[in-house]
């Protein structure tokens, strides 16, 4: 158990699916609220906001999506619905279904599928940017981990491909991202996360085509984004296809990267839960 503010404390712990074991963090008691992380984070980046969420009243999860952190990794071949289909079933193995989710990024796509497929068991959804994108833009977006390859290569490229890779992931996710001396920690603890996926391109969620799955999402919807949010340009196609939804967009760059402002982002997903 990792200890928190205020006494409270974070749980680790594993339950038990159909395809192996799936790696949570917990803290608190109440209404289920699942946060899934970015891609290709774990629930640690998570773990300052769940004492947070606690103290609001919510029983916090931070899964490690499986195939990511400390969960099981037999998921080559997978789709989006593959991931959504063994969420749900994590959740139910830990009793916390029905459930709000909170999707980030990449894994908005799995937040996604499992709102479709289990409309009453997903009470509300939270869109935390979304690859909502035009084939254009994603390969835009991805041009920019061009060249990087985990492939051994005689002039010694592939030493240097996890840390590339992270350090460019960084800094989209937040502009102002550098590696310093003041950044180090951050920048080794989300490189553990990425050495845990094994380095195994996780494809479906590149492929997933969102546009056209958002009409089937029924649950009330809260779509976030950020001034300076790598993802800010697919706001709009989530706000055009999802009637209703509701939307929030933070000031400068998005508050999850910043310990500092973790109660403005609290703050916004618990006035919208309490709706």
């Amino acid at each position: 158990m990792t200890p928190a503010s205020g006494g409270v404390r974070v749980r680790r712990a594993y339950c038990d699916t159909s395809a192996g074991q799936v790696h949570f963090r917990a803290c608190g008691d109440g209404a289920p609220l699942v946060l899934l992380h970015w891609a290709p984070a774990s629930g640690r980046m998570y773990e300052h906001l769940l004492p947070e969420f606690a103290a609001r009243g919510y029983r916090a999860l931070a899964p490690d999506l499986y195939g990511y952190g400390r969960s099981d990794k037999d998921d080559a071949g997978w789709s989006i619905a593959d991931y959504a289909r063994n969420l749900g079933e994590a959740l139910r193995a830990v009793d916390a279904w029905p459930a709000a989710v909170v999707g980030g990024h990449l894994t908005s796509a799995v937040a996604t599928e499992l709102a479709i497929a289990e409309p009453e068991g997903l009470t509300k959804l939270v869109l935390d940017g979304s690859p909502a994108w035009t084939a254009p833009q994603k390969a835009a977006l991805f041009a920019g981990f061009a060249g990087l390859s985990s492939a051994y290569s005689p002039d010694g490229s592939h030493e240097r491909y996890a840390w590339a890779m992270i350090e460019r992931t960084l800094a989209q996710w937040d502009d102002r991202f550098r590696v310093t001396a003041a950044t180090l920690p951050v920048m080794y603890a989300y490189l553990c996360d990425y050495l845990e996926t094994g380095l195994v391109p996780k494809k479906a969620l590149g492929q997933y085509e969102m546009i056209p799955r958002l009409p089937l999402i029924v649950q009330p919807v809260l779509a976030l984004t950020a001034e300076r949010e790598i993802l800010r340009f697919t706001h709009a196609a989530v706000m055009e296809r999802i009637p209703g939804a509701r939307e929030h967009v933070f000031p400068g760059t998005h508050p999850l990267l910043d310990p500092a402002r973790a109660g403005e982002y609290v703050a916004v997903i618990d006035r919208y839960l309490r709706t």
